[in-house]
């Protein structure tokens, strides 16, 4: 055998044996990975050969982990693009499905839309008639029953509003009451904040009472200014 050839044996020799080293450390990785538990001279004979640490492994075997989860992600790929082109599919069906309902929406409802415009038209014309008799109206009797009616509504509004105004004052000052009272050292003290915010609870409930009441004569005092005027377009 020559020199030449016997170098080129050595070679292929060395590969081979190199090339079986990595694929017994890729198996013990593998191994490893899929829950396996290899004998300890075992991995350490191959460390040994591979020339790596027992930190080397650790690196190794999470890199090969990290490496079966892209693997399976990738195998995902195919079905989850077959299933993304099928909602494609629904969800241009459904785009279709909806332009031909606005579509027939639309013919439907435009001419619907103008006359309701005429109808919205003709209903403040019909709005402006009544408001011009009314203002026309020259029966002196009518009329002056038209003004003590809005009078009286404003009356009734302004007094609402002013008992409301006294309400709320008198609900804050219950409320102050029952804080201090918390706050008393004494007793004696709290009870006579406690009976103090009662006073003023009482007070504004009274108030309350006497705006309901007046909401029920304030409407039926509207009602009867509403026929007055009725009577000013009839005139």
């Amino acid at each position: 055998m020559s020199v030449s050839k016997f170098f080129e044996k050595m070679i292929g020799i060395q590969k081979q044996r190199t090339l079986q080293k990595q694929t017994s450390y890729r198996e013990l990785l593998a191994g490893i990975v899929a829950g396996e538990d290899p004998n300890p001279v075992e991995v350490e004979r191959l460390l040994a050969e591979a020339q790596k640490s027992i930190e080397d492994l650790q690196k190794d075997v999470d890199a090969y982990q990290r490496r079966m989860a892209l693997k399976a992600q990738l195998a995902s790929l195919p079905k989850l693009e077959q299933e993304l082109a099928g909602l494609q599919q629904q969800i241009s069906a459904a785009d279709r499905e909806l332009e031909a309902a606005e579509a027939r929406y639309d013919e439907i409802t435009a001419p619907l839309r103008n006359q309701y415009e005429r109808v919205k038209e003709a209903r403040s014309e019909a709005s402006s008639a009544k408001q011009e008799l009314s203002n026309t109206c020259k029966d002196e009797v009518l009329l002056a029953q038209y003004i003590e009616a809005n009078n009286e509504l404003e009356r009734l509004m302004v007094a609402s509003k002013q008992q409301e105004t006294h309400a709320v004052y008198l609900e804050n000052k219950a409320e102050t009451s029952r804080i201090q009272s918390d706050r008393e050292l004494s007793e004696a003290d709290r009870d006579l904040r406690r009976e103090q915010a009662g006073i003023f609870q009482k007070q504004a409930e009274s108030l309350r009472a006497s705006i309901k009441a007046r909401e029920k004569e304030y409407a039926e005092v509207l009602k009867r200014r509403d026929e007055i005027e009725q009577q000013m377009v009839l005139w």
